[in-house]
C-alpha cells in the first residue's frame, strides 16, 4: 500500500496536474494506495504523522517540492518504517538533484513502484531553543 502525499499547489498547481496523470498510471496497474492532499502549511507533517501512529511499515510518497518532503520527514513517527519515494513538483528540487531523481514524473512514478532503487540517506535533527527539526 502507498501513501500519496500530495501538494496540488506545488509549482503554481502543477502538483494537483500531475497528480490527476499519476493516478491513472497507479489505476491501470491497480496499485494500492491512498492519496491525502495537503491544504496549508505544515499539513504535510500532520498527514505523515497520522499515517504512522500505528508503529507499522508504511510507504510514503511525496508529490511536492523540497518544502513538502522536509514536512513529511518531520511527521514521520518511526523513521526505520517508513520508505519515502519523491515525484519532485517544486520550484528547486534540491533533494531530488542531489538524489539524483528524474524530473519527469511518470518516470519517477515507475521507478517507485518497481521497488528497484532504493537508498538509505542520513537524517540529521536540529534542536535550537527547545525546538527540534529533522532535516536531510
Amino acid at each position: 500500500m502507498y501513501d500519496f502525499i500530495v501538494n496540488p499547489n506545488a509549482r503554481s498547481g502543477l502538483g494537483g496536474r500531475i497528480w490527476k496523470e499519476l493516478e491513472q498510471l497507479l489505476k491501470e496497474q491497480k496499485a494500492e494506495y491512498r492519496v491525502h492532499f495537503t491544504k496549508y502549511q505544515r499539513h504535510a507533517s500532520r498527514i505523515a504523522e497520522e499515517i504512522t501512529t500505528d508503529g507499522e511499515e508504511h510507504t510514503i510518497v511525496v508529490l511536492g517540492g523540497d518544502g513538502t518532503v522536509n514536512e513529511v520527514l518531520n511527521g514521520i513517527n518511526e523513521l526505520s518504517k517508513v520508505t519515502m519515494g519523491y515525484i519532485p513538483m517544486g520550484s528547486s528540487n534540491d533533494f531530488a538533484r542531489s538524489m539524483k531523481l528524474s524530473k519527469d514524473p511518470v518516470t519517477a512514478l515507475n521507478r517507485i513502484l518497481s521497488g528497484s532503487e532504493t537508498a538509505y540517506i542520513d537524517v540529521g535533527r536540529l534542536t535550537f531553543r527547545g525546538h527540534s527539526r529533522r532535516f536531510i
